[in-house]
């Protein structure tokens, strides 16, 4: 039987300035960092990133082969599986080290999918928006990419391993739909509906013809949960039941032990209410301390705001399971272990049974540098153990 309130990340985790320059460049206090972090993280790897003959990857004076670059991003992902570890999470991943971005690393290997011009996301985050020119499926290289990356995290821990993929509703809506929208043109459906009817069949592709492939080959290799991650959810309006739809169509045919979760954030989650209530996903992760106090926790004060959707789960009878996201992504304030362990219990109460309730930041810790993720996660478990305590788990 899984513990009371397991502990999670949500996926991506900031890459090192070595891992991002792949070796070429660095100067001495970045190739310390990369020690000092692989001593205190026990990563037996970093005296392949330097060492007393000075042959390490990292003290390379030329260009590095690509077989090099390669066993750098493999040794970056070793790192961040180890922080996960060391932080005392029950779930971990790669912290996305071998990706590039969350929409870009799909969409290269999405056949029908070109890549155009490069678009912000947020802060200093871009994108490389795609354009649809025939209709979308997943390469075979994109599952077996999947699929190796999710074996080499099985191979380097003994925790559960829970693989990330960005779901079929931010694809579409992330991407230029021209092969749709010229497809509805030539049914005459122009006037009638027609850019509703291309981002349908665009957002329903992506989820039976994308997504759907390469989760069913994750659970076929033994993936005890997938996660979708829909930043995109809430985005239009009106289309819950689309996004509903498409998320059951991506985990179709998926067996029934493997935890069909879903990321969702920074959204009014109560636009996608009545439908969510027929989605098939057995976990959601939300967000909810992004407007919250980091140094105290007022229940009165978040009532009416970042905890209201726990009670929209409830009204509607929902026995989905609950990623509680406790931990600020977008500050370097750590929050204190007995915030975190009121946020929890606080988030039990309103869900009526402890047993619903996971912990996880509000998203990917991306944002943030290595010392403030790490402080952030260890104090996240450190609330869990208490808020455990507490409730008998």
């Amino acid at each position: 039987m899984e513990r009371l309130f397991i502990t999670q990340e949500i996926g991506s985790l900031q890459r090192p300035l070595w891992r991002q320059r792949l070796g070429a460049g660095l100067d001495k206090a970045t190739i310390a960092s990369a020690m000092l972090w692989g001593e205190r993280l026990g990563v037996k790897e970093r005296e392949e990133l330097a060492n007393s003959k000075g042959s390490g990857l990292l003290q390379r004076d030329g260009e590095l082969s690509q077989e090099e670059k390669d066993r750098l991003i493999e040794i970056s992902a070793i790192y961040a599986i180890r922080m996960f570890e060391v932080a005392g999470l029950d779930r971990v991943f790669n912290g996305e080290q071998p990706r590039t971005e969350m929409y870009d690393f799909l969409a290269r290997y999405v056949k029908g999918l070109r890549t155009a011009g490069v678009l912000n996301s947020f802060d200093a985050n871009y994108f490389r928006k795609g354009i649809a020119e025939s209709r979308v499926s997943i390469m075979d290289a994109g599952k077996s990419f999947f699929a190796g990356e999710f074996g080499f995290v099985r191979r380097n821990t003994e925790r559960i391993a829970k693989p990330c993929l960005t779901g079929p509703y931010t694809m579409a809506d992330w991407s230029y739909l021209e092969y749709y929208e010229a497809e509805q043109e030539d049914r005459s459906a122009r006037g009638s509906g027609a850019a509703g009817k291309a981002r349908r069949s665009a957002v329903l592709d992506f989820a039976s013809d994308v997504l759907n492939p390469a989760v069913r080959e994750l659970a076929g290799r033994g993936a005890q949960v997938v996660q979708i991650d829909e930043p995109a959810a809430a985005t239009n309006e009106g289309e819950s039941g689309l996004f509903t739809e498409a998320i059951n169509a991506s985990f179709k045919g998926v067996p029934a032990g493997v935890e069909k979760a879903v990321h969702l954030c920074y959204s009014d989650y109560s636009s996608l209410f009545p439908e969510l209530a027929d989605c098939v996903a057995d976990s959601y992760l939300i967000e909810f301390t992004n407007h919250a106090s980091p140094t105290n926790f007022k229940p009165e004060q978040v009532d009416a705001g970042t905890f209201k959707a726990l009670q929209l789960f409830r009204e509607y009878n929902m026995k989905a399971r609950i990623g509680v996201g406790v931990i600020d992504i977008h500050s370097d304030l750590i929050e204190t272990p007995q915030v975190v362990r009121d946020r929890i219990l606080y988030a039990a109460k309103i869900l009526g049974d402890p047993a619903l309730v996971q912990v996880n930041p509000d998203c990917g810790l991306r944002t943030r540098r290595w010392n403030v993720a790490f402080a952030k996660l260890c104090s996240m478990t450190e609330g869990a153990a208490l808020a455990r305590g507490e409730a008998g788990g």
